[in-house]
């Protein structure tokens, strides 16, 4: 009993209505509408991730087909000509082959991947001895494991689609189902090893560089408009300031007018193509891996591609084309990731703003309420 009325107390304090109380006289006060399902931030990665991926992949499609297409093919045929054979088997649609595949698997893993990058270098924050570049390299690199292993079948499916399944010219469906009849579940899972080892170090680079040079670039935004603010009554101004400040100035001119890309597509390019630079023997043998063209090991497997097919045509083989799909490919998955999260930011806070509004409203019109009847 005494529990129980320490439970009351307590909810009363807390301006709390006990379930079996009876109702408040009077007209009960309406009830707010649901939130939107953006009001989360963890909700609004996972949209924002989910849609930057989409566009993307859908607007460098073709390219991908091809880049795809060069990297598992062993003979020594080019671009031109690789893309007259895709284009012989099925015309300007075999550039699209696969697509639906890659749109299905990029929705959940770019969700996943922008959603957990966020997570772990907030867990990653709280260990003081990892410098902030250590945090956004380790995060991406753990985001991207963390993608690949969830959505990984997917991504068989849709390499293998692009590749083999072109010439036959099935749906999703029925060569998921051809696929697990003829090679069994396996299949999906083939080549997992090597891309969990391949893409650590590519997100790494990619989403650790995009969020350095963000961090740097809000920096140098951030030092100019102090440094104006407090150097505003001082005549005298050291040379290696003003060099400084003439570079940020610089910097923030190049950014923001240089070729009409703002800050998150060209960061985003930059960081893809150092990503893929840097991993692209990795991504070689993985992409083999699955079609059943290379080793478990990707060491073995590229120390073998090294020995057969040389460096240009081997490890480096599509390289170049791989580095033109991934500049846009990168620049426009960052740009769209950052627009719709910025977009369902503001459809929050206007929806918490007008909520408060109407509360304050009811507060108001309450208040004269009660003067009058005291």
């Amino acid at each position: 009993r005494l529990l129980l009325l320490a439970a009351c107390a307590a909810c009363a304090a807390a301006g709390l209505r006990h379930p079996l109380a009876a109702p408040p006289s009077g007209p009960s006060p309406p009830t707010p509408p649901p939130l939107p399902l953006g009001h989360s931030r963890a909700a609004r990665h996972l949209i924002a991730g989910a849609a930057a991926g989409a566009i993307s992949n859908t607007v460098v499609a073709p390219l991908d087909i091809l880049r795809l297409n060069l990297i598992v093919s062993s003979d020594g045929r080019g671009v031109f000509r690789m893309a007259k054979d895709i284009y012989a088997r099925g015309g300007l649609a075999a550039f699209w082959y696969g697509n639906s595949a890659d749109v299905i698997r990029t929705v959940p893993s770019s969700a996943i991947r922008f959603y957990t990058f966020a997570l772990y270098k907030g867990q990653l924050a709280g260990l003081s001895f990892l410098p902030p570049a250590a945090v956004s390299l380790l995060a991406g690199g753990f985001a991207g494991m963390t993608a690949m292993a969830a959505c990984f079948p997917l991504e068989t499916v849709r390499t293998r689609m692009a590749t083999l399944g072109a010439a036959q010219g099935v749906r999703l469906v029925d060569y998921i189902r051809q696929l697990v009849a003829t090679d069994g579940v396996g299949a999906l899972y083939r080549g997992l090893t090597p891309s969990l080892i391949s893409v650590m170090p590519y997100f790494a680079v990619r989403f650790g560089c995009y969020d350095i040079l963000q961090g740097w670039y809000a920096a140098v935004v951030d030092s100019s408009g102090a440094t104006a603010a407090a150097s505003g009554g001082n005549g005298e101004r050291s040379k290696a300031q003003t060099r400084s400040d003439s570079t940020r100035a610089r910097v923030r001119a190049g950014l923001e007018r240089g070729g009409g890309l703002s800050p998150a597509a060209t960061f985003g390019m930059v960081a893809g193509m150092c990503a893929s630079t840097t991993t692209f023997p990795f991504e070689l043998v993985r992409r083999r891996a699955m079609v059943g063209h290379s080793e478990t090991n990707p060491i073995t497997a590229m120390l073998r591609i090294y020995r057969e097919e040389g460096l240009r045509r081997g490890l480096y083989k599509g390289f170049g084309l791989s580095l033109i799909k991934v500049a846009p490919s990168s620049a426009v998955t960052f740009l769209a990731y950052e627009m719709c999260f910025s977009a369902l930011t503001k459809i929050v806070e206007d929806r918490e703003a007008s909520q408060a509004k109407r509360e304050l409203a009811i507060v108001e019109r309450e208040e004269p309420a009660d003067t009058a009847t005291d």
